[in-house]
């Protein structure tokens, strides 16, 4: 049984790991980064979430403020950068798109991970190597591959391949000279928390991990753990999925390039995170069953009056009505708004998600005309096809100065006609 099970010999599992992506997707179109310190950092430029391998030597530490390392970084050169998100995305698919062709399977982890099923290939090690150079060869991006008979194997395989000159890593079950050096804190599933427990009874790394009884296991962490460990023995828990999950609630949010004090600001941005909203509603083929809007204040601005507030509203139908949700989303924002505060923050969460094949429709329906749905779905197109600034809700607003501070962002080279390299 575990590892040398016969059942079990056959499974090839890939996770393909974009390295540092948000600086990867910046190098694609300025080649001149390449081998030089790069950040980029988060949501009004507040934090460092990427950093180039010549940016994590100079000591930046990941999430670090960049009022704290602002010295640090103009001192040794470091380019900094605001967060392009509309470029990551887009990166993101066409690397996706990639390794798609390589895979029966695939499934998409987060940004810029995917997990790939790799099962039946004779020589899976050279086939990373290959589908490796051809995400390089057609995107720019860099990523490294690890292998093994599960996703958890898959994972540590892949923080082992980021050291290897290949970019590509294969683990198994019974490497216990590997599995020795892997701390139990780099295990995927197994938190600051649980490390903690797990040292204090002698269990500091994968491989005295995965040889402990299931009983102290699960005693620790339950079955979620004792799944983990299987995991690393050999023995698949985690399926691959090729259709992501119907998420049950979506948020929109942003904080505020600056402090915001009038409605009519709060208005704009509750409309934009409502249209936002809706709009990923639209996209996976669900419908929303109610809304909740919330607002607050800067906590941490201690010389501050503090203030903060939601309110939530049940739909009679379930909807994806993109203006329905705005003007319900600005009546529960009226009604928490109080005059006299410095806000932070907005955001609109939809409630209760289900697909819209199982929609059932009031008898009397108030909602759900066939002109109204045709206007929605123009609407759409043309934002689909022309840009959301070619077609967008007054309520909207224009000029939008509570925006999210982004001074340092890169052209949207990729999603934007206007930013579009032009070669002469």
């Amino acid at each position: 049984m575990g590892c040398r099970d016969q059942r079990y010999s056959f499974l090839v599992i890939a996770l393909a790991d974009c390295n540092n992506f948000y600086v990867s997707c910046e190098r694609v179109f300025r080649p001149a980064l390449r081998n030089r310190p790069v950040i980029v950092l988060s949501n009004n430029d507040g934090c460092a979430v990427a950093r180039s391998n010549e940016a994590k030597a100079l000591g930046i530490p990941m999430g670090a403020p960049y009022h704290q390392i602002k010295k640090l970084c103009e001192w040794n050169g470091v380019t900094v950068f605001s967060s392009n998100y509309e470029l990551y995305g887009d990166m993101s698919r066409r690397v996706t798109s990639v390794l798609a062709r390589f895979a029966p399977e695939l499934e998409i982890y987060s940004i810029d991970e995917s997990f790939l099923n790799l099962s039946g290939v004779n020589t899976p090690l050279l086939l990373s190597q290959r589908i490796r150079k051809t995400v390089v060869r057609w995107t720019g991006i860099p990523i490294s591959i690890g292998l093994g008979k599960t996703k958890t194997l898959a994972k540590l395989a892949n923080r082992l391949a980021k050291k290897k000159k290949t970019g590509c890593f294969e683990i198994r079950a019974e490497q216990d000279d590997i599995l020795k050096q892997i701390p139990v804190g780099d295990i995927w599933g197994v938190g600051h928390r649980l490390s903690i427990r797990l040292q204090r009874v002698g269990l500091n790394n994968a491989l005295r991990f995965a040889q402990a009884p299931s009983s102290v296991i699960r005693s620790i962490g339950g079955v979620t753990l004792e799944r983990t460990q299987r995991e690393i023995t050999g023995i698949p828990c985690l399926e691959m999925e090729q259709v992501p999950q119907s998420r049950k609630n979506t948020c929109s949010s942003r904080s505020f390039g600056r402090p915001v004090e009038t409605l009519a600001e709060l208005e704009e941005a509750v409309a934009n995170y409502a249209v936002k909203a809706t709009r990923k509603v639209r996209s996976e083929g669900s419908l929303t069953s109610g809304l909740q809007v919330f607002i607050n204040t800067n906590r941490f601005r201690e010389d501050q009056e503090q203030y903060a507030n939601s309110r939530t509203l049940a739909f009679d139908e379930p909807t994806d009505d993109i203006i329905r949700v705005v003007q319900n989303a600005k009546v529960l924002l009226r009604s928490i708004y109080r005059k006299g505060y410095a806000y932070k923050k907005t955001g609109v969460i939809l409630l209760d998600l289900i697909p819209k094949r199982s929609q059932q429709t009031l008898l009397f329906e108030e909602h759900g005309s066939p002109r109204r749905r045709e206007f929605i779905d123009a609407f759409e197109e043309v934002s689909a096809r022309y840009g959301q600034s070619c077609a967008f809700l007054g309520a909207q607003g224009v000029k939008q100065k509570w925006s999210m501070r982004r001074e340092m962002r890169t052209p949207r080279y990729t999603t934007c006609w206007d930013d579009l390299v032009k070669v002469f």
